[in-house]
């Protein structure tokens, strides 16, 4: 179906939907409900689903259900095969959505994904917009949300009613999958530039310094960038971001992604992977005994009947 023919209802009468409730998922989800906007949410944890129908959610039983509910589904789930397996798996969103229906891709994931789900979205009529998000973190004025967005522009703005309430920013990339490419590229430049600042940081304890008086020193000097730590705030892995185990899989994950999409590309291209992947030993401290295993509640199983492949694997919420 035409992408003009898809965004005909009007916009009151969308009825949106969200898949996955992770760290990432569940604070989108969260400013959605406290913005007034009526979601249907789904998760397999059903302590994470029941959190968010007290707050005034709608909870869909199953992922089945959510899609024939929904006209427009929000995804945020771990990693590609998650993706697939929500979008394309049994009872996904492919074979429940109607025709006219907008599958939102929150999660980081290959560019390959993407578009592989879209010509397969686009002959049930179906569309898919590539829309990663950065700068999760939460902040003194709460989150500071950017979203790219790949895909067709007519498809950003159906998504309009729903992004502004949890971004700051929205920015249009181009085609579906180019959104993911230019979140690669963002996630390892932040690695880079927080192992540095990091280093800068374990340097100024080691001269006798004030850790904070150097933060906001470096952050009003030419030094200034968005990858420092804030002054005053919360070390990398502190409470309220994800444990620092999970925090390396999510980065590794990324960089490998991002590995894999500069296949084939001119010489040279290879040296930003391999730096971030140095630099990412030297942002994340050595963790606690206790930190060694990433928290359940921001990696957490979903049912292996939606798993793909030959033996069951659940799908983790980013």
């Amino acid at each position: 179906m035409p992408a003009a023919q898809q965004g005909d209802a009007p916009v009151d009468k969308e009825t949106y939907g969200f898949v996955g409730l992770g760290h990432q998922g569940a604070q989108i989800v969260e400013h959605c409900v406290r913005g007034g906007r009526p979601l249907v949410v789904y998760d397999t944890r059903q302590d994470r689903t029941e959190l968010f129908r007290t707050a005034g959610a709608r909870v869909a039983g199953s992922l089945a259900e959510l899609g024939r509910r929904v006209t427009v589904a929000s995804v945020c789930v771990f990693a590609d095969e998650d993706v697939r397996a929500v979008v394309a798996g049994p009872g996904g969103l492919l074979e429940t959505m109607r025709p006219g229906g907008l599958i939102v891709i929150h999660s980081t994931c290959s560019p390959q994904t993407c578009t592989d789900l879209a010509a397969q979205a686009d002959a049930r009529g179906i569309s898919v917009l590539d829309a990663p998000v950065s700068n999760g973190a939460r902040t003194g004025s709460g989150l500071q949300l950017v979203v790219l967005a790949g895909g067709d522009r007519r498809d950003v703005d159906r998504c309009a009613p729903v992004f502004g309430l949890f971004a700051k920013t929205v920015l249009y990339t181009g085609g579906v999958g180019s959104a993911q490419l230019v979140k690669l590229l963002n996630n390892a430049l932040f690695v880079v530039h927080r192992s540095a600042a990091v280093e800068a940081l374990r340097a100024a304890d080691a001269l006798g310094l004030d850790p904070d008086g150097v933060r906001l020193a470096l952050q009003e000097c030419s030094a200034g960038t968005g990858s420092l730590p804030i002054a005053g705030g919360p070390p990398i892995g502190a409470p309220g971001g994800p444990p620092l185990e999970a925090l390396k899989a999510l980065l590794l994950k990324d960089l490998g992604l991002l590995d894999t999409s500069l296949a084939g590309c001119r010489p040279g291209t290879e040296h930003l992977v391999d730096t971030a992947r140095r630099a990412l030993t030297t942002m994340l401290p050595p963790p606690a005994a206790a930190d060694l295993a990433p928290d359940p509640a921001d990696l957490a199983p979903a049912a292996a009947g939606l798993a793909q492949g030959p033996g069951p694997r659940p799908i983790v919420t980013a």
